[in-house]
């Protein structure tokens, strides 16, 4: 069975249900098979065929949904890209899905001989897009500035071990890594996973696309039958998520880890009505899922755990207020996991493996890093195994996440390898040396903290990094050094930077006084929530070690102090105290 054929069974049998609701409008069932089918159409006149990556280049939205259901009735696999990347970074995405791949690595089914893609373009993947992001991308695209016109089925025949997408994650050698995920992988998630249920479920869609969570959002309501209600495009803020919840009858939502915490302290009363709760992408404060539990005994609190390389989720634990760490919990059906030591043995604690449906087939066009982590299951012949980089420990109630091997971190849920910002800041002309490391005990309070050392202006270095970095991996906070602390056997000393003294690059600087009673409040809320000693009107938001989370916790504070609701964009666009008061006065 591959993805699309469980939502058309859906359409066939609940044709004027609704699927997708955005922006105030919907679209049933019927509506949204036939506007796929209209846009397979499309994507096959323009050179689509089976087995070719196709770029969905579009913010959340049910325009995503039509394209990225479009993309798999046309027999390709859709890439995400998220309006939000810098340029640079989505060139890369593109180029990296269209390179041909060296001998021994990934070729998606129906490549022409030299693993190249075919389409209209031959100088890479053809790309869904609207016209006011066409101009940023330089591969053919396909316009979808309306909903496509309806047509009728589309008939190409897909296998679940094809591709249906690729999305790229933070990689440790300084480039993201595209994770190719099969249709086999997305039906064991969505169609009876166990541990949670789907059938039927008014889901919330808050998740950019272009992170995996999507795949259960989206194909975890359209492939049940559920009604797919899609939050409106980039941040959003507590009182939004409580508005989407409450106006639309949400019953089941994901969310990152970071941002439920925020949500428990800053307002939990926002997901009042729902059954359903999940949250995964880092550690689960117990603190916080026993304070959930007591204010909403009504609803289901789910851990999930799981790497993109295994489609999503992994392990789901049903989280009890008697919990003290959280597990992971047990594998999903279709799933199964090991514990390993160093000479793949059995252990009680070790590396994770993952096994089962859900296993991806590889990195694109990286065959050396895909035999690394993509092993051979000893105990199962033909089976392989993926090597999570996760440390557990075997419980009678679950699997315990004790850490990583190595030095990957999550920040709001996105995974970050230090390593590929580290390269980033290399790369820039000022910079002679950098390191990245990651401080903080929670999802909601990570942060990372760059150290360079410079040949010229740290502003300068901040905005170029910008426009290669996603806003997720820019550092939080910057501290200039004249050289690098270094251990005795000549690494960089991390521990030694932890403790380094902050100076002005983080932020504190002569920047005056608030001058009214608005920006007071608001250099008080940011004095709180950036737990820093004092705030000034011209201070920065973002060098103060501001991001989006925090951003949040700001926006929340600010309508309860001021009775003011302002959108978690305005933060970004006025990231001063004297900016945004200003803001609220207007």
């Amino acid at each position: 069975m591959n993805v699309h054929s469980l939502v058309a069974a859906v359409a066939t049998a609940h044709p004027a249900r609704v699927a997708v609701v955005s922006s105030g409008r919907s679209l049933t069932y019927g509506e949204l098979d036939a506007c796929a089918n209209g846009l397979a159409a499309r994507l096959i006149a323009s050179g689509v065929r089976p087995g070719d990556p196709v770029g969905v280049f579009l913010h959340r939205s049910a325009e995503f949904v039509v394209a990225a259901l479009a993309v798999l009735k046309a027999g390709g696999h859709y890439v995400p890209l998220d309006p939000e990347y810098p340029a640079a970074r989505l060139e890369y995405m593109l180029a990296a899905v269209a390179r041909p791949p060296a001998p021994g690595s990934i070729v998606p089914r129906g490549t022409d001989n030299s693993g190249g893609p075919r389409g209209a373009d031959a100088g890479g993947p053809v790309v869904v897009t609207v016209a006011a992001l066409a101009g940023r991308v330089s591969q053919g695209v396909v316009l979808v500035d309306e909903l496509p016109e309806p047509a009728g089925p589309v008939d190409v025949a897909v296998h679940p071990d094809e591709l249906a997408y690729v999305m790229f994650t933070s990689g440790s050698t300084g480039k993201p890594k595209g994770v190719a995920v099969t249709h086999r992988g997305i039906v064991r998630l969505v169609d009876q996973p166990g541990c949670v249920s789907l059938d039927s479920e008014t889901m919330l869609h808050i998740s950019s696309p272009s992170f995996d969570a999507a795949t259960f959002d989206i194909w975890g309501a359209l492939a049940n039958g559920g009604r797919l209600v899609v939050g409106p495009a980039g941040k959003v803020t507590v009182a939004e998520v409580g508005a989407l919840v409450a106006a639309e009858g949400v019953t089941t939502a994901f969310f990152p880890t970071g941002l439920f915490h925020l949500i428990v302290d800053e307002g939990v009363e926002a997901l009042a009505g729902l059954r359903q709760v999940v949250v995964g992408g880092d550690v689960l404060s117990s603190a916080h899922a026993r304070r959930f539990l007591a204010a909403l005994p009504g609803c289901r609190l789910v851990n999930g755990y799981g790497p993109t390389e295994v489609t999503t989720f992994t392990t789901f634990h049903d989280v009890r207020p008697v919990d003290g760490p959280v597990p992971i919990g047990s594998p999903l059906n279709r799933t199964y996991v090991r514990v390993l030591d160093d000479d793949l043995q059995p252990a009680t604690v070790g590396q994770l493996f993952a096994g089962g449906d859900g296993v991806a087939r590889g990195y694109v066009g990286d065959p050396a890093l895909t035999a690394q982590r993509f092993v051979p299951d000893p105990w199962v012949p033909g089976a392989r195994l993926y090597a999570t980089g996760d440390l557990v420990r075997e419980t009678p109630e679950g699997l315990e996440f004790l850490g990583r091997i190595d030095g990957q971190v999550k920040k709001r849920g996105y995974r970050v390898e230090p390593g590929e910002v580290e390269a980033a800041l290399r790369d820039d002309p000022d910079v002679r040396d950098a390191a990245v490391v990651a401080t903080g005990d929670r999802a909601d309070t990570r942060r990372l903290e760059a150290f360079l050392v410079l040949s010229g202006p740290l502003d300068g270095v901040r905005d170029r990094v910008g426009e290669v970095l996603p806003e997720y991996m820019v550092p939080d906070v910057w501290v200039e050094l004249p050289v690098l602390p270094l251990t005795p056997n000549g690494k960089v000393d991390r521990a030694a930077l932890v403790a380094a003294p902050r100076g002005s690059s983080t932020g504190e600087t002569e920047s005056g006084e608030p001058l009214s009673e608005t920006e007071a409040a608001i250099a008080e809320i940011w004095r709180e929530v950036l737990e820093v000693e004092s705030v000034g009107r011209h201070d920065d938001f973002f060098a103060l070690g501001g991001h989006s989370l925090i951003a949040n916790r700001i926006v929340t504070r600010m309508r309860r102090a001021l009775g003011v609701d302002v959108r978690l964009v305005a933060v970004f666009d006025h990231p001063t105290v004297a900016g945004l008061a200003d803001h609220v006065s207007r």
